[in-house]
């Protein structure tokens, strides 16, 4: 592959995806990387964007090797445990957690627009352990439907990385709780911003130089719960906890009431 690839992608939240690919190559850059994503600097080498509208944006950097990390580890737990593992990235973008966790168990499955899936796929083929399915997430009844069947008795883990902030309780409520209505148990991961962070969507550094912004705020972390009784909270990381040396004075935030949870992963069990 020697000529860069353009970008075909239209959509204001699938551009986003680049964000986080550039990124894992910044932090690969560093001799104190928290991640190590060779497989990223490999895909910036190749597409034709402007990534450096990206540059210098250390608070982004530093949130996402440590999104990545956290789910890395966490998918690789899933993995090692369950006898049938199945990972669903929705929203998957040109994310590479199969190259970076991938150890010959289980499937992994990357869930994105068409756009997204066709350009993908000319830079990452599919392959039997790592199939890409191009449909709206809100389209459950496809793919939950798809991926049941070939894989009957598999246990689930579904993971929306810097996903789900771009949408609004409105598009998200009925699709959360179909998850719960179609999965008898599964795990799901994802990021979360509070109102703080919503009514800042301006002012962040990245998503700031794009078209897009954060919509949905989650202020109560067992607030998912509250649609229904099978989503059971189950834990919650908060970025400004871990890496402080890399935040800077930046840091002093974990310290402030309603600012300290502005930005943090968290992790549901879907109960039958």
């Amino acid at each position: 592959m020697t000529d860069k690839i353009a970008v075909p992608i239209t959509d204001a939240v699938a551009d986003t995806l680049f964000i986080p690919l550039y990124m894992r190559h910044l932090e690969t850059l560093r001799d104190d990387a928290i991640i190590s994503d060779p497989k990223a600097s490999e895909l910036v080498g190749h597409i034709d964007y402007d990534f450096e509208k990206f540059t210098n944006s250390r608070m982004s950097q530093v949130g996402t090797a440590i999104r990545v990390r956290h789910f890395d580890r966490e998918a690789a737990r899933f993995v090692r445990e369950a006898s049938n593992p199945v990972v669903i990235s929705i929203g998957a973008g040109l994310d590479t957690r199969f190259e970076r966790v991938y150890s010959g168990k289980g499937v992994f499955y990357e869930l994105d627009l068409p756009e997204v899936i066709d350009f993908r796929k000319k830079l990452m083929p599919p392959r039997a352990e790592n199939p890409h399915l191009a449909v709206s997430m809100f389209d459950t009844d496809s793919w939950v439907g798809t991926i049941k069947r070939e894989h009957p008795g598999a246990q689930f883990m579904i993971i929306a990385e810097g996903v789900f902030m771009y949408f609004t309780e409105e598009q998200l409520r009925p699709f959360l709780v179909s998850l719960t209505e179609k999965f008898e148990q599964a795990e799901l991961h994802f990021d979360a911003c509070n109102r703080f962070g919503v009514k800042n969507s301006s002012r962040h550094d990245t998503v700031k130089k794009t078209n897009a912004q954060f919509l949905w705020a989650l202020d109560d972390d067992a607030g998912l719960s509250e649609w229904t009784p099978k989503f059971k909270h189950v834990s919650t990381e908060r970025f400004m906890n871990q890496e402080r040396r890399r935040w800077g004075l930046a840091c002093l935030i974990g310290f402030i009431p309603g600012m300290k949870s502005t930005f943090r992963i968290l992790r549901y069990d879907i109960l039958s």
